[in-house]
């Protein structure tokens, strides 16, 4: 026996590992199969009386490895093999793995892991070689020597001692999630068999529907045209464009960067021009392939786009059936096609609003059509029948629908929707204690709320995200129309001399003037406490924000009549004496200082900003009977903000 050593820190190689996601380790343990040549893989996981992951183990008929190379296998970082080879030596089969750590995610399965392999030696015979890894040494592979052994290759990796997320392989969608990602292979590789836990996984059986399309890609000579698949699921797996060979193994991953509303899908792009580029597939949106990208999301969209008109045809048809649709026979004149048209779009797309009862539903599309003939403005009438409004609110809501189409109250009525359920996640990320304490400020948070400014206030628009000072002077004279001085601007610095590096500027036109409001938000992650006793990074929550008040009033760059500055510092709690400085008598509620020249500094708490936002969409939620539930929140969340949204929110 001999033991390998890899030169790296232990604690660099469990980050690689991803110990949190066990079904990227069992995935990769199966590509390494796949690249090995299997047609035979079986993932096999023994559970305890409790239903808990005792153990797990990835058996495959593959050509396993020759113990005169495991050494180079588990010794090295990076520098695999598959780098620089396109295709498996004897199918052909393009490579999945390249980076040369796949066997660290082995650790997301067990603290114990031991590979037995089964291959053929370079003199022909064949052998059988253990290799050990322990957790607790990550650096170190002990490996057997040879021993002769009679039948075919193979290799078995086997995961003992339950490591901390194992128990996600047991969960119900485990399976439909390892057919998603296998399903490009599978389906160009009809002869290969994955067994997950005694079942066959065979996308076919769990896909809605699947569709195929050829799309434009960059002119490369001797390559077949690109071709899209599109899967689409019957839950949410998870939305992702995948970036594929032409045999379907998956080489990289790149957002849809479409909106489909209620479709659940897996996108493969097939191209055997990625197999040149897998080393910077992570740039495609900035090299030649970018416009192939786009091409592939046109037909995305142009695929969902057919898929909705189907299913408000089916939709049409069902209400036919029961005898609800309030039109007989076709269109008799060009006016009424247009009338009709319209009452499809909008009433499937409020489908799911829809009563349940069959009279209730002949009553509300005879409503919606005869607002759709005669008057938008009647949609109240609408309204009232399904969410019963009172009178005053009747009037209110007809009132604004005589100044606005049906087309924009349409658009409206997602949009509001889109902010109750946006407040749904908002709740979830800073007061569930298992998400809140994990969300990171900068990379989460922040990038969340740059797109929902509206948070905020109605009508700020976002200035100035992540900068300096000097960047908000700049950003401050555009929106003035002033022109820095002869001798250029001036260094923006703090009290103590430093510079400081705002969160958020906002701004907006102060409502019946000529003025402008700048409110500058310093976020603080959901465990920080707002507190002039607790410190953080040095000095005291409000001590900070007040320093860049100080910064901007200090410094005569800024001064200017028509403007009024807030600054706000926002997080979970306040400790007792910055809430008696946020309820002083003289001063409006969460202010806790008032300088001259407008300048109002806040401390205020992530339930308050909550509770003010519910109150202005309060009106609208009554009307649309719209109380987000988990679902909706999450579903918002991934649709919206799935490329920075913390995990824990999103699964």
């Amino acid at each position: 026996m001999r033991t390998v050593h890899i030169e790296a820190k232990p604690d660099h190689l469990l980050r690689l590992a991803r110990q949190k996601d066990p079904v990227g380790a069992v995935a990769e343990m199966i590509w390494n199969a796949l690249d090995a040549e299997a047609g035979h893989v079986s993932v096999d996981i023994e559970v305890n009386e409790l239903n808990g992951v005792e153990s797990v183990s990835v058996t495959d008929d593959g050509h396993g490895m020759p113990n005169a190379s495991c050494a180079g296998f588990f010794s090295g970082l990076g520098g695999s093999w598959k780098t620089t080879a396109k295709f498996s030596p004897h199918l052909k089969r393009g490579l999945h793995g390249r980076s040369g750590q796949g066997r660290l995610r082995a650790f997301a399965l067990g603290e114990q892991v031991r590979w037995v392999t089964v291959a053929e030696a370079a003199d022909g015979r064949i052998e059988r070689t253990a290799i050990t890894g322990a957790v607790d040494r990550p650096t170190d592979f002990d490996i057997s020597d040879a021993e002769q052994v009679e039948g075919p290759t193979s290799t078995r990796v086997e995961a003992s001692v339950p490591a901390d997320f194992v128990n996600r392989l047991v969960h119900d969608d485990t399976s439909q999630d390892l057919a998603s990602i296998f399903a490009p292979f599978l389906a160009a590789n009809p002869d290969v068999r994955i067994i997950y836990q005694g079942t066959d996984l065979n996308p076919s059986t769990v896909w809605t529907d699947t569709a195929e399309y050829t799309v434009r890609g960059p002119d490369s000579a001797g390559l077949a045209q690109p071709l899209l698949r599109v899967i689409e699921w019957p839950k949410n797996v998870g939305r992702v464009l995948a970036l594929c060979d032409a045999s379907g193994v998956v080489l990289d991953e790149a957002s849809p960067g479409i909106q489909a509303p209620g479709h659940h899908f897996t996108a493969y792009l097939l191209w055997d021009g990625f197999v040149e580029r897998r080393g910077t597939l992570h740039l495609a949106e900035m090299d030649e392939t970018a416009e192939l990208l786009e091409s592939a999301r046109e037909a995305l969209r142009a695929h969902f786009r057919r898929r909705d008109q189907e299913r408000r045809a089916r939709l049409i048809q069902e209400w036919k059936s029961e005898g609800v649709y309030p039109y007989a026979g076709e269109p008799a004149l060009p006016v009424h096609a247009v009338e009709r048209q319209m009452f499809d779009e909008v009433a499937t797309t409020i489908s799911r609003r829809l009563p349940g009862a069959t009279q209730s539903k002949r009553t509300t599309l005879r409503l919606l059509r005869e607002i759709i003939s005669h008057d938008p403005s009647g949609l109240y009438a609408v309204l009232d029948e399904l969410f019963r409004l009172p009178q005053s609110e009747q009037e209110e809501l007809k009132r604004i629908l005589q100044r606005t189409s049906l087309s924009e109250v349409i658009k409206a009525t997602g949009q509001v929707t889109d902010r109750l359920d946006f407040l749904a996640a908002l709740k979830k990320l800073v007061f569930e204690p298992e998400i809140s304490q994990t969300v990171k400020e900068r990379s989460e948070l922040h990038k969340i709320l740059e797109r929902e400014t509206w948070v905020f206030g109605d009508a700020y628009a976002l200035m100035v995200s992540d900068q300096s000072l000097d960047a908000v002077l700049r950003r401050h004279l555009q929106e003035l129309g002033r022109a820095p001085g002869p001798g250029g601007l001036s260094p923006v610095l703090r009290e103590d001399g430093r510079k400081g590096i705002i969160d958020l500027l906002l701004g907006r036109a102060h409502r019946g003037s000529v003025g402008r409001e700048h409110l500058v938000v310093e976020l603080k992650a959901p465990k920080v406490r707002i507190g002039q006793t607790e410190v953080r990074i040095g000095q005291t929550e409000v001590a900070q924000i007040k320093s860049y008040a100080k910064a901007v009033v200090g410094d005569p760059q800024f001064r200017d009549a028509r403007v009024t500055w807030d600054f706000w510092v926002i997080s979970t709690e306040m400790d007792d004496v910055v809430r008696e400085d946020a309820c002083a008598p003289n001063r409006p509620p969460g202010c806790v200082a008032e300088w001259k020249d407008g300048v109002r500094i806040w401390a205020r708490t992530w339930s308050e900003i909550i509770d003010d936002c519910e109150d202005r969409l309060h009106f609208y939620r009554e009307r649309l009977n719209h109380d987000p539930a988990t679902e909706h929140a999450v579903e918002y969340l991934r649709r919206v903000h799935g490329e920075v949204a913390p995990v824990a929110a999103v699964r």
